[in-house]
């Protein structure tokens, strides 16, 4: 008779003597929000729902730090709202202590509403409208959307509705995805020479050009309204074209994607195909006219193997493609140290990420040795920023006997290196006071690199307190840096945007951290309020 085995029950939390009781509300209109789930984490971990009352309580609680946060379906805390609301609060308690009155507002989400109609008048059912706001990648500006959450399509009267919105401020950008057939003479069915039309993609108040485009400040739990569009039709082409290569030469599992030359649009119009496995051909359907960049690439046996060109589409449809997948390079490397005194190399992380092409194309990485040797495979030829995953920092660096910024660098076709590292071992501190910390409130920090050319090769740094001013940055590379501080509980968001951390330039203290040394300095705190009329500009 086959035994049941019996399961330990999960560990109980440790019972204590404080209480930590409150309200959570809409921070719009001041009202109870009933149903709001309300986690309590730190020295124990512990959820409640509000009642009808918008009331929660923990007892019981032991003495320790503690992080309170809520939530509820349709208030929206992404990015900029994150750092408005009272979502998360740090609450320090003693052994018997009762904190009661704790508030946490909570944001309600906001919306975009509007049409779309072709020229005549006509809704134009199935597009694909879409809230915008600026981005990074690879510290390079671009146009993202904002997620799942941030758009709609259109029902059969052309109407849209982008619900749950954070309150900020946004872009609004119209695409429908469809060939329609063109006027043309008689035609055999499905014949490749007839003529498509698609609907012209633009942005609400401007065409394809954002800077001419209308930004829209949508605030908590309002509603933008008939935010409109009238599209236009232009020319549309089908790409076809092939994968050079017979079955040995190409991998399988390639990806092909079709995306326009301007940088601030790759995230609103890349295409994509999938070539046939058989005949290596793909083709593309409802291609305007304009300037792209098509990229080829696939992994097989732990190479990478790409291919990019560039299109011009004009007014006559493109000649059939042919590109041709390259192996990239095999660059031979070491690291070393500067100092006999260091840490293990084994098991370290060598990687290139490219610089000026998109972001899903894969980066070239490998692993060191004992003795810190190791081979990078696919390196194409491009422009490529090195990152050491291993204790140290990169002191300096050289490909082929010429030194190199590790932030970024040229790699020719047929480079095979050798591409030698220096690590640095003598790293830095900085021990930063907080002026006017509140006692017992939430502070974080931020120190990054002054030069806009280090950023995102792994030397931010951000640092949470409770209850006091004091802040420890360690294991800092030498160079000069800025730091702030704010009273918000997520200042990652901001290490990931250049152009917010120029715009709190003027409040922040410049650091000049010395190899192996320890340096204090004094900043004040960024109020909420001032962080946001600097961000909102932005």
């Amino acid at each position: 008779m086959a035994q049941t085995r019996r399961l330990p029950p999960p560990a109980a939390n440790p019972v204590g003597t404080g209480a930590i009781e409150g309200i959570v509300s809409d921070a719009a209109s001041h009202t109870p929000l009933k149903k709001a789930r309300v986690t309590l984490s730190g020295a124990v971990a512990l959820n409640a729902v509000t009642g009808d009352d918008g009331r929660f309580a923990f007892r019981a609680v032991v003495a320790g730090s503690y992080w309170l946060q809520a939530s509820k379906a349709g208030y929206n805390l992404p990015q900029q709202a994150i750092f408005a609301a009272e979502a998360n609060t740090a609450i320090m308690l003693g052994d018997g202590e009762e904190r009661k009155g704790v508030e946490i507002a909570l944001v309600p989400g906001g919306a975009i509403s509007g049409h779309v109609v072709d020229e005549e008048d006509v809704p134009v059912r199935g597009c694909n409208v879409t809230a915008v706001q600026p981005g990074y990648e690879q510290e390079r500006r671009n146009l993202r959307n904002v997620g799942v959450a941030g758009s709609a399509s259109t029902n059969e009267k052309g109407e849209y509705r982008i619900s749950n919105l954070a309150p900020s401020r946004y872009y609004v950008f119209a695409h429908c995805r469809v060939a329609l057939p063109a006027a043309h003479p008689l035609l055999v069915r499905d014949d490749p020479r007839t003529p498509h039309e698609a609907y012209l993609p633009r942005f609400h108040g401007g065409g394809l050009d954002p800077a001419t485009a209308t930004r829209l400040t949508v605030a908590a739990g309002g509603t933008v309204e008939s935010v409109d569009f009238r599209l236009t039709r232009v020319p549309a082409f089908t790409l076809r074209g092939s994968i050079a290569g017979g079955d040995s030469q190409t991998p399988g599992g390639i990806n092909v994607v079709l995306i326009p030359a301007n940088r601030l649009l790759r995230g609103l119009m890349d295409e994509n195909a999938a070539p046939n496995p058989q005949t290596h051909k793909f083709q593309i359907q409802a291609v305007i006219p304009g300037s792209y960049l098509l990229y080829a690439f696939s992994m097989h046996e732990g190479r990478t193997f790409a291919a990019q060109r560039t299109l011009e589409v004009r007014a006559a449809p493109p000649d059939p493609v042919e590109i041709s997948l390259q192996g990239g390079a095999e660059i031979k490397g070491s690291v070393v140290f500067d100092s006999d005194d260091h840490p293990p190399l084994e098991n370290g992380q060598v990687s290139l990420a490219p610089v000026d092409g998109p972001f899903f194309l894969p980066q070239a990485q490998a692993q060191m040795d004992k003795d810190g040797a190791f081979t990078l495979t696919g390196v194409l030829p491009g422009r490529w920023r090195l990152t050491v995953s291993a204790p140290g920092f990169v002191k300096s660096a050289s490909l082929g006997d010429q030194p190199v910024p590790p932030a970024g660098f040229q790699i020719a076709e047929g480079a095979a290196g050798p591409l030698r590292i220096v690590l640095g071992s003598k790293l830095a501190a900085v021990h930063l006071e907080v002026a006017g910390a509140a006692a017992g409130g939430q502070l974080s920090a931020v120190i990054y690199p002054e030069d806009s050319e280090r950023l995102g090769v792994g030397l931010e740094r951000a640092a949470t307190a409770m209850g006091t001013g004091h802040i420890e940055f360690g294991e800092l590379a030498p160079g000069r840096y800025r730091v702030f501080a704010i009273d918000s509980p997520n200042p990652w968001p901001i290490l990931q945007r250049p152009d917010w951390l120029k715009a709190l330039e003027g409040s922040s203290a410049a650091v000049d951290v010395p190899e192996g040394g320890s340096v204090n300095t004094t900043v004040e705190t960024i109020s909420r309020e001032e962080l946001m009329r600097a961000l909102a500009e932005n």
